[in-house]
Formats: structure tokens, sequence, C-alpha cells
């Protein structure tokens, strides 16, 4: 490999750029490991190679092996109706309970609009809270209609695992996957912690300074969704390794079927904004056939990619809520190694009419508030909740710069957001009821 990955992960964890990362990737015949940084700062103690940091979204990877699981066991399949093995369930619209399936859960088209829960009690936040929370929820878009990133729906389909196996979610993680695949530096259960060395994120607050994050993990009733999960970025490529081995890890033990392997990493659907990310079950998928997911949290930037036509892959933890630090210098010429590669975004010159884009549009989490300042369009994302520690006051404004059709890339004081955003479906006035961005939908209010 040209790249020397321990000198760059030492490289920025030492300028202080982000807090601490760990990074393993196997290039076909060899695992190579690098750390760098803190696991704690304000202990000072540093990441080792056996160092947990959380995996964030990653996790809706294991969970989606977890349901492909019942299906290689004749216990659901993928077009069934959900209320046929979860008939308890109830949502603000109860017809759509008649119309999402399995499938839907694990792609991400269900359109049940929970993106996350507020912090409660320890005690009120078990996976089955979440399930209860769906009675009041509504739909982002009809079942099937359009595709909007679902954390709720990652949390249906855990449920309906440890509903069907008689196991806790946990202990499924646990028996099925980390077990099997001789995982001993990862955990789902957070009572296991005690045995680990595990890392803590910073938050970057208002004044662009990291600061040790006071919520270490989010609502634990979304732990299917990314809330719990941690591991060494070595054990995460190898659960990689062996999804895209045709279901069988590096050890011989097959996790899964190589017929539901394959199809977990196939195309089902693509989102409205980023143009370039297609969805299969569990899995995003990149040009090249590159398959991806990344995760956050409070203080945690996680990534994992696998190239199964080649068969390596790689993942980067940090403990550290900064973003494409490592872009440049580690994933991007890996990535380009792969043959997956993205056009950049061009501005789009000549006037065009803002009138149709203004307005507020809103998900259960966030609201962007779409409005001019002269001739720019600029927009507010505002949290409806508590989110980590989100300070609505320090709402960030973006300046949209127009790169398509209704297409608009974000920018932050002058950087470029990594997601665009694009509107969809006029009215008859012309007016868009329908933005798109960071892989989420948001409906027109008035």
């Amino acid at each position: 490999m040209s790249t020397d990955f321990a000198a760059v992960i030492a490289d920025i964890t030492g300028s202080g750029e982000v807090t601490g990362a760990s990074f393993a990737l196997w290039d076909g015949g060899q695992m190579h490991q690098a750390v760098g940084g803190l696991r704690n700062s304000v202990t000072g103690d540093p990441v080792t190679l056996d160092t947990l940091m959380h995996i964030g979204s990653i996790t809706k990877v294991l969970n989606a092996t977890l349901f492909m699981q019942l299906v290689d066991d004749g216990l659901i399949e993928l077009d069934d109706l959900v209320s046929k093995h979860l008939p308890e369930l109830r949502l603000g619209e109860p017809e759509a309970l008649s119309k999402i399936t399995c499938r839907m859960l694990i792609n991400h088209t269900n359109g049940i609009d929970y993106d996350c829960p507020a912090y409660r009690g320890f005690d009120e936040q078990r996976i089955d809270d979440a399930i209860e929370d769906c009675a009041s929820k509504q739909q982002l878009h009809p079942p099937g209609e359009a595709t909007a990133y679902s954390n709720i729906g990652t949390v249906i389909a855990g449920h309906i695992a440890q509903k069907l196996r008689g196991e806790g979610w946990y202990s499924l993680i646990k028996s099925r996957v980390f077990e099997p695949l001789g995982l001993h530096h990862s955990l789902a259960d957070i009572t296991e912690l005690p045995r680990f060395r595990v890392s803590v994120g910073d938050q970057v607050n208002e004044e662009g300074k990291l600061v040790q994050s006071t919520k270490p993990f989010l609502p634990l009733s979304f732990a299917p969704a990314g809330a719990t999960v941690m591991m060494t970025a070595t054990d995460l490529v190898t659960f990689a390794r062996a999804l895209i081995n045709g279901g069988v890890g590096p050890n011989g033990v097959r996790i899964l079927s190589e017929a539901s392997a394959s199809l977990m990493a196939e195309e089902t659907t693509g989102f409205i904004s980023p143009h370039t990310w297609r969805v299969g079950l569990g899995w995003m998928i990149l040009s090249g056939g590159v398959l991806f997911h990344g995760g956050g949290g409070p203080g945690v930037c996680s990534s994992l990619y696998a190239h199964p036509e080649s068969g390596k892959a790689f993942a980067l933890l940090t403990n550290c809520s900064k973003y494409g630090v490592f872009d440049t210098r580690l994933i991007d010429p890996i990535l380009e190694g792969w043959g997956s590669t993205v056009e950049p975004l061009a501005p789009v010159e000549g006037e065009v009419e803002l009138a149709p884009y203004e307005g507020s549009f809103e998900n259960q989490l966030f609201r962007f508030d779409i409005y001019r300042e002269g001739s720019e369009l600029l927009a507010r994302m505002v949290a409806r909740q508590d989110v980590y520690e989100v300070d609505n006051a320090q709402a960030p404004v973006f300046q949209l710069k127009r790169v398509g059709d209704h297409l608009f890339q974000m920018k932050l004081n002058g950087v470029a957001h990594p997601f665009p955003m694009a509107f969809v479906n006029p009215d008859a006035t012309g007016k868009m009821q329908r933005l798109g961005s960071m892989v989420r939908i948001f409906n027109r209010v008035s």
C-alpha cells in the first residue's frame, strides 16, 4: 500500500484536529492497523489497538444481518407485512400499517417520521419503549413512495428479531454476530463496559473547540439504530469481510446465507439527495460497487467501507464529531483505488426564481427555514427537540448555491457540506412541497 496509514493517523490526531482515531484495513491478504490520539481527552489516556469506539449507525448493517438471519431461517419473508409479525404495533396513521413490509424497515422506505427520541430516564429507554412511541408518530410519506433515512425502521426490525428469537437484541448481536466471528473486542450491551477500554467522545462547541460530551450514548431505546454498539476497527472490518465473503467469516464460520449476503448489497432505491448514494438492505452503495455505512453520535464519527469485487474492507473510527478530516489523505485515495469516485457539484450560472423554495420544511427532529437575504438563498437548521448538546440559539445557517435543477449545495461559513439539498413536489403554484437533504425528507409546513 502506498499510504503510510500510521503516519497519517499520527499526524492528524497529533495536530489536535480530532481527539482520537482507530483504523483498520484488510487489503486482501493482510490486516493493517493504526491508532492515534486520546481515547479520553480529560484523562489524557491514549487510543490503543484494543480500544473500543462507537460505530454509531454502522450498527444498521449488523441489525440488517440479524434480520436477514430471520429470512434464512424461514421466520420472515421480506415482503411480509410488518403487522403479520408485530400485530401490536400502532402508528399515528393506522392505514400505513396495511402497507409497510419487512423490506421497508431496512431499506428506508417505510416513511415513519421518527428519527430520534428525547432523552429519558434509564428505565424508560428500552427498545420496547421506542415501539410504543410509534403510536403517536406520523408519516413523512406513504409507505414505499419515497426514501428517507429511517432510524425507527431499523429499531422495529431489531424488535421483530428479538420477539421471534425469544432473546433480547443486545444478546442477539453478541450470540449471533460477535461470538461466531470471534469478535472479542466488541459490545452492544453497555453493562459490559467495565470489561473493555472504551473511548469517550468530544463535541465541537460553538467556539469550534472540542469539548467532552456529557451524553456519551444516544437514547438507548434506539440501540438497533446505533446507540450503543462499540467495537475496535479491526473487529468491524472482520465483520464486513464476512458479509462480502458470502456470509462466511475469516474463521470459516457462516453467519448468513450467500443469497442473503448478496441481497444486502443489491440496490433497492435511492434518496432524493445526495444523488450519489444508493440503498441496499442495511448497506449504502457508492459508485464502483463500494458498500458503505457511516455513523455519528455525541462526539462520534465512524465509517465502514467494503469492496466485494476485491474482497477488501476498511474502517475508521474517531471519538469526536468532526467529519471529513481524513478524507483527502486517507479515505479518498483508497476509494479511488477501488474505482469509487464522486463528481464534484458544479455551480449553475444564471438567475433563478427563489420564491418556490422559501418557507419552512420539517420532520420529527429538525426544521429548515428557507429564506432570502437580498439575492442569496439561506437555510437555517433548527432542532425541534434536544439532540446531543445542540443549542437552538446556535442553529446553523447554510448558504445555498445552485448546482442543478432545484438542487443546491449547502455551505456553512464558505465550507461545502457533504450533502446537497434537493427540492421536489411543486404544487399548482410552483411552490416546492418537500426537500431532501442529509438523506432525509422534510415536508413543507404552513
